[in-house]
């Protein structure tokens, strides 16, 4: 905990130097406009996400699947990513997009086995298994259709 004013104190100091050198290589209107870009992304980020996110971490976690702890910080980085890209500078935005990289990491847990992993594959399919038998004897609808009249032609 102590070392977050450092970061914090860090991460600004590098913000500032980078604010200070995008403008002398594009200019300050251009910095301008690309910050205000970065805000407005961020925006339509968090937006677009939400709460909804968590809840698609928490699915993924009830669901059992094979998943690596990066894969199932998603939406924990995407919002993080949303606001860092919020905030002025270019730093965070150069974080914000080495959070958003789809990497993929080693899974969570090697315990499952190839049996479950054939299960839940085998679940996806459009197929259902099952019996069924049509006893025919005990319903005559002959006389039904005999009584029924159709529609002339």
């Amino acid at each position: 905990m102590r070392y977050i004013k450092w970061i914090l104190f860090i991460s600004t100091i590098l913000e500032v130097i980078s604010i200070i050198l995008v403008t002398r290589l594009i200019g300050g209107g251009w910095t301008l406009f690309l910050m205000i870009l970065s805000v407005f992304c961020g925006l339509s980020m968090l937006r677009n996400t939400g709460i909804s996110g968590l809840f698609v971490a928490i699915a993924t976690i009830n669901s059992g699947r094979k998943i690596s702890l990066y894969q199932l910080l998603w939406p924990f980085r995407f919002v993080l990513a949303a606001i860092l890209l919020m905030s002025p500078g270019f730093f965070s935005d150069l974080i914000a997009a080495i959070l958003l990289l789809p990497l993929r990491g080693k899974p969570l847990s090697a315990s499952y086995d190839n049996s479950f992993q054939h299960q839940t594959s085998a679940n996806n399919d459009d197929i259902i298994e099952g019996e069924y038998t049509v006893d025919t004897s005990t319903q005559d609808n002959s006389a039904y259709y005999k009584n029924k009249k159709l529609p002339p032609e």
